[in-house]
């Protein structure tokens, strides 16, 4: 199986955009979440999601709300990572007790990662623009094994 874990805040959601902040709702962006649904229909991926919207329930209830519209369901999430503190250790840790995931990458906007944790895999983007075709290209690379 193929994964990709998935921050949140600088990937999807994007802090330019601000059309409903003053009724305190973040915003999806369309083309983000759009690309998002190439690289897993490209490369047949779910989602877990690593972003701390996971720690509450209505957080992630909203976040299946947002990305609906963009045909990700909450079925293509198969679960969340564990609250240890570090995201590149809650990455290992999932893996740790899913054997079956054979290939993954980490899409964030933050370099916070563990030393241990596989850098060729975290795909980093610009808080402002997100999954750009650039960065959708390189995940549907990565996750089917191509380096480039």
């Amino acid at each position: 199986m193929k994964v990709i874990f998935l921050d949140i805040d600088g990937v999807v959601c994007l802090h330019k955009d601000k059309k409903n902040w003053d009724n305190d709702e973040e915003v999806f962006d369309a083309e983000c979440c759009n690309r998002l649904k190439e690289i897993m229909q490209a490369t047949e991926s779910k989602l877990v999601l690593s972003s701390s919207w996971r720690l509450f329930p209505e957080s992630i209830e909203y976040v299946f709300s947002q990305f609906e519209p963009h045909g990700i369901t909450r079925r293509d999430f198969i679960g969340i990572t564990p609250l240890l503190g570090e995201r590149g250790e809650e990455i290992l840790q999932y893996l740790e007790s899913h054997r079956n995931v054979d290939s993954f990458i980490a899409i964030d906007d933050e370099m916070y990662y563990c030393e241990n944790f596989p850098y060729a895999r975290l795909i980093l983007t610009e808080t402002h623009s997100g999954i750009t075709e650039v960065i959708r290209d390189l995940c549907i690379e990565r996750l089917l094994g191509k380096q480039s």
